[in-house]
């Protein structure tokens, strides 16, 4: 399970590397994934925002 765990996160960070973030064809492609990630695990990408959000305000409270 590991291994094949390993693997995905090679591929997602291959694929994400790929994205230009800059243009509107990357926010589309990453909106795209954000879509299917909330699609296979409902209510995962607003966690994962709030945890973006609490990590931002530790770093610039500092």
């Amino acid at each position: 399970m590991k291994d094949t765990s390993d693997k995905r996160a090679v591929v997602l960070r291959e694929l994400l590397a790929g994205l230009d973030l800059a243009s509107a064809d990357g926010r589309a492609g990453i909106m795209a994934l954000l879509r299917e990630v909330e699609a296979a695990a409902p209510g995962s990408v607003p966690m994962m925002v709030a945890r973006l959000e609490r990590h931002r305000l530790k770093t610039t409270a500092r």
